[in-house]
């Protein structure tokens, strides 16, 4: 099932390969939850910068309570 965030990016654990990054993100939304969530090598993202405002879509991996994201994009 997909979730759909809406937040801040406060802080992040990222490795690359290549132009690909992964790793991890924590994202700050309007409810101000923090929530972290999975950046993977097929992850679309206009930016993973601290600090900018971005909507997430995303869905759980597995059982495992990671959420992953398919889509990071810049909200407006």
């Amino acid at each position: 099932m997909e979730t759909i965030l809406t937040g801040s990016i406060t802080a992040s654990d990222l490795g690359n390969i290549g132009k690909k990054y992964y790793g991890f993100i924590s994202v700050e939304t309007e409810e101000n939850n923090r929530v972290k969530v999975k950046v993977a090598a097929y992850t679309k993202y206009d930016t993973l910068d601290i600090g900018r405002r971005v909507h997430i879509v995303a869905e759980p991996l597995g059982n495992t309570g990671i959420i992953t994201a398919k889509s990071i994009l810049l909200a407006d």
